[in-house]
């Protein structure tokens, strides 16, 4: 079992004040026959301290990190203005959870050092509490006005930052090819998303390079 606590505090000086915490685990055995299996959970939050406001910049960015399928920053609340950016803006709190199978290449000999993977994984990441309005660009929100639908904007649009923060569950299954090559552990998936918000990124296909288990050879 591996346990990664981490805390950030922002608040000594400056103009932005907040307390971030995260924590990530993972409980991975051997099973049967040189079959691995994985179990990670993560989550975190964020809490703005006193009265100043939270940066778009400070929250959580997730996507494959959390739940494979999607692109990076793929996942959570995101700018859907029609004459926006679409930039995904991150959230406040995030959870995820993961169960994997590695197993190697029977038919293979062990020196090739390839392996196969099979997993399922689910999270979610919402709660923007950044700012929504720029007096000094124009872009602003006031009472009443109408949510865009058009570019350009017509008379009485919101020009501020309008999002999505659905707290829909993302979720995907899919495999995994990993090779422990001369330069490191290296690793190729495919995953397909089964659930996901309106305005998610996905991207199915990742290569990476990862981080091997000393106890039990696990690609974790």
């Amino acid at each position: 079992m591996l346990i990664d606590w981490k805390q950030d505090f922002a608040g000594v000086g400056g103009d932005v004040s907040y307390v971030k915490s995260a924590v990530d685990l993972k409980y991975y055995s051997p099973l049967v026959a040189d079959v691995i299996g994985l179990i990670h959970v993560q989550g975190g939050i964020l809490n703005q301290v006193g009265n100043t406001q939270l940066r778009m910049l400070d929250h959580f960015q997730m996507g494959p990190n959390l739940v494979r399928g999607f692109a990076p920053n793929g996942i959570g609340p995101r700018d859907i203005n029609p004459y926006g950016t679409q930039d995904a803006l991150g959230g406040t709190r995030y959870w995820g959870a993961s169960a994997e199978l590695q197993m190697p290449f029977w038919f293979l000999p062990k020196e090739v050092g390839l392996k196969g993977s099979v997993y399922a994984d689910a999270g979610g990441l919402s709660g923007y509490k950044g700012p929504t309005s720029w007096a000094q660009t124009g872009e602003i929100n006031v009472p009443g006005c109408i949510r865009p639908t058009q570019n350009p904007a017509s008379p009485g649009t919101c020009l501020g930052l309008q999002y999505d923060d659905s707290s829909v569950v993302r979720s995907s299954v899919g495999v995994g090819l990993i090779w422990a090559s001369p330069f490191g552990p290296l690793r190729f998936d495919y995953a397909v998303p089964i659930t996901k918000g309106k305005f998610d990124r996905v991207q199915q296909f990742r290569f990476g390079a990862e981080h091997r288990s000393k106890a039990t050879g696990a690609l974790v």
